[in-house]
């Protein structure tokens, strides 16, 4: 079989998958060299490559888990020409040319299914067909060698053919911290053939083929989110003072309109840290957190709590649990910080407390505790509650008084 028809039925597989790229360049040689073993894979992104960001100090530290097939070796007619010798049988090559369009009425003179794909221009979408039919054929392990800063990673193989290289890390976090997480989706399949050299006639670009004989670019995709600055208050006494040992939890959402019962029905954030200094990990995919993470927060030595990695342009209610001792516990703090669009865009805090406790303070938020009634800001709301429960508590005294000198009035008279 020709070269040309050979590789006519495979260049669209290479603007499909940046995977299957037969190339040779024209030369005068009596026959086909077809003695290439290596498949170069390159990257817009080094990180495509890997579990966690590159290491440029180690570039085979950390590399995605790659598994390969041989679906078929190279065989010279003792010419120029080049042929495909399949080397993989059963029920899923089948499905694989059947989905491609091989069928009685398709394959013409082709005396068998190789043969046809090499005479055959496939479309997208039996391209596509094809390869996922056969990506499980893939469970021979291999390790790329990385070159460019991990931007290149070159496979090497006994002899030249026809492979199919399937990445087996699928989508991963490659890096997730206080500002930044990073996603790479699984990479497409690999479909791609080992160079070929001196061979007639010559297959180029115009025929789809990617740049360089044996070169594929790989084709993925991310998922990049930047994250919202830190955020900090601080739990002060009715001086100011700093003061330990409150301990709060935060809901996604504005829940502090909520009542207790109703707060039952949420669940508290939770969040890698201690001692004041938090951050929000990224859920597990069934939905649980990391070892270790906690939704109870607790201050510094300064009363201060600062989460990192909030998500933007979003509301947290965060809702004081406990008091620090000798405090008392009916008057906690309630409030709101909504985060900025942009990672160093100000978040803005609100306090939803009915006592007036959560608060700004020349440019920090607090959070007052205080150890009686008395102590209460008479501001606002606050202020109107507490005159209301004093003048309640002389109500109840005025009655008092008036049902025991009505009793002591009786007596007398008796």
């Amino acid at each position: 079989m020709k070269l040309r028809k050979l590789f006519a039925g495979v260049a669209a597989a290479a603007t499909l998958l940046g995977g299957m790229a037969f190339g040779a360049t024209t030369a005068n040689a009596a026959e086909a060299i077809i003695s290439s073993t290596t498949i170069t894979v390159n990257a817009t992104d080094a990180n495509q490559f890997y579990t966690k960001p590159v290491d440029t100090a180690d570039l085979q530290a950390n590399l995605r888990m790659f598994k390969y097939v041989e679906l078929a070796k190279y065989v010279s007619d003792g010419n120029t020409g080049v042929e495909l010798e399949g080397l993989v049988s059963g029920e899923a090559v089948d499905a694989a040319f059947a989905a491609a369009g091989y069928n009685d009425q398709t394959k013409g003179d082709s005396l068998n299914e190789w043969a046809w794909l090499g005479n055959t221009t496939l479309t997208a979408a039996q391209t596509t067909a094809f390869v996922n039919a056969l990506k499980d054929l893939a469970v021979t392990d291999i390790t790329p060698t990385a070159s460019n800063g991990g931007k290149t990673q070159t496979f090497t193989f006994a002899e030249g053919g026809l492979y199919l290289i399937v990445d087996q890390s699928g989508k991963l976090v490659v890096e997730d911290n206080d500002t930044h997480k990073l996603v790479w989706n699984g990479n497409a399949p690999i479909l791609a053939g080992t160079a070929i050299t001196g061979a007639a006639p010559s297959v180029n670009n115009a025929t789809g083929v990617l740049a360089a004989a044996g070169v594929v670019d790989l084709k993925s995709s991310k998922e990049e989110t930047t994250k919202a600055g830190a955020v900090t208050w601080q739990k002060v006494d009715k001086n100011a003072a700093a003061l330990t040992g409150a301990e709060f939890q935060v809901y996604e959402g504005d829940v502090s309109g909520l009542s207790a019962d109703e707060l039952k029905a949420k669940t508290p954030l939770k969040f890698n840290g201690s001692n004041g200094a938090y951050s929000l990990p990224t859920a597990n995919a069934d939905g649980t957190y990391p070892e270790g993470a906690t939704d109870t927060l607790q201050s510094n030595a300064e009363g201060k709590y600062t989460l990192n990695g909030l998500k933007l342009n979003t509301t947290y209610t965060v809702i004081e649990t406990k008091v620090p001792t000798g405090y008392n516990g009916t008057f906690v703090g309630k409030f709101t910080i909504t985060t900025g669009a942009t990672a160093d865009a100000a978040a803005t805090f609100a306090g939803k407390d009915a006592w007036n406790l959560s608060k700004d303070n020349k440019g920090t938020f607090q959070v007052t505790n205080v150890k009686n009634i008395t102590q209460l800001p008479l501001t606002g709301a606050a202020g109107t509650m507490l005159f209301s429960v004093i003048g309640l508590l002389i109500a109840g005294a005025a009655v008092t008084v008036f049902v025991k000198s009505r009793s002591t009035k009786r007596a007398l008279n008796a």
